[in-house]
């Protein structure tokens, strides 16, 4: 055997080798894949007695303490009552619940399955609502009583405002307070819920105070304005009444007619004067002084001419 010969099997014993090493190689990666194959198709496609299934967790004394299944994530206390649920509710939406030790929900917190929006809720022994917040488009916090009727409302109104309104007991409205630009007092009355009472300040930011009857009519108006006056009215909104300031800046009393229009005023400003008026809202009679200092009465014509004068 020559060189030749010698290098050839040499060389053949090498490529021997590195086939062999090859296929070990190749052996190996296609396990692996395969492998990786079957959990990933586990995974995604669980078998139905595995979706089925639950992990439980015991204590020492062999109770389950927690359970994890297909409906979320349970913690049980040590009487075996559940006490934490963190998982999907019956509507499909994320939910925490907390229980007392006899495993009855006295706390709620959940998405709404819609708008998505959270949702806390309280809850009593009875499974009934004591408080409510809600963090919708408009939030909220409501408070109710043991007949599970609302009493308190804190919150965000339409108008972006913030509101808090009372009820009285029977899920009506009672009073309202309104912050904004325009804040408001409100007292109300009845099932109709209607306004009796108001304390606001308006579009001309004068402070006002309105009280209305029972079919919600104003009859008592009283404003803060720079030209403060309290105006009384009948039912169907007639001024009867006014005591205020004038446009003139004079401290004015006037009693109108039924009609609204003038029947007495007395003005007070350097001097002070009364006028006397018809039904018509005619000038009949002036008793005070004039505009250039002296002091005497006037009575009037139904035309308004004077009929007599003194001095």
């Amino acid at each position: 055997m020559n060189e030749t010969d010698l290098d050839l099997n040499a060389r053949l014993v090498r490529l021997e080798r590195e086939v062999a090493r090859t296929r070990r190689v190749a052996l190996s990666a296609i396990v692996a894949l395969v492998a990786t194959v079957a959990i990933g198709a586990a995974t995604v496609h669980p078998p139905a007695a595995l979706s089925r299934s639950a992990l439980t967790l015991r204590d020492s004394a062999g109770h389950i303490r927690a359970r994890l299944d297909v409906d979320g994530v349970h913690l049980y206390g040590a009487n075996g009552r559940e006490r934490i649920l963190l998982g999907i509710n019956e509507n499909g939406a994320p939910a925490l619940h907390l229980n007392d030790a006899l495993g009855t929900t006295r706390y709620t917190a959940f998405l709404d399955p819609k708008s998505g929006y959270a949702t806390t809720r309280f809850l009593s022994s009875s499974s009934q609502s004591l408080a409510t917040l809600a963090g919708v488009e408009e939030p909220y916090l409501r408070f109710y009583d043991k007949t599970h009727s609302w009493r308190v409302y804190l919150g965000i109104s339409s108008s972006h405002d913030a509101l808090l309104n009372l009820s009285n007991g029977s899920g009506h409205l009672a009073s309202e307070i309104l912050g904004g630009t325009k804040p408001r007092f409100s007292l109300y009355t009845g099932s109709s819920e209607t306004i009796r009472s108001s304390l606001a300040v308006d579009s001309s930011n004068a402070a006002t105070l309105t009280l209305l009857n029972a079919a919600g009519q104003s009859r008592v108006y009283l404003s803060g304005d720079e030209l403060p006056f309290l105006r009384l009215l009948t039912g169907s909104g007639v001024e009867r009444l006014y005591l205020g300031l004038s446009a003139q800046g004079h401290a004015l009393f006037s009693l109108n007619n039924h009609l609204g229009g003038n029947g007495y005023s007395l003005t007070v400003n350097n001097g002070a004067y009364m006028k006397l008026f018809d039904g018509s809202a005619v000038e009949r009679g002036y008793f005070g002084i004039y505009t250039d200092g002296t002091s005497g009465v006037t009575t009037y014509n139904a035309d308004h001419s004077m009929h007599w004068s003194s001095p």
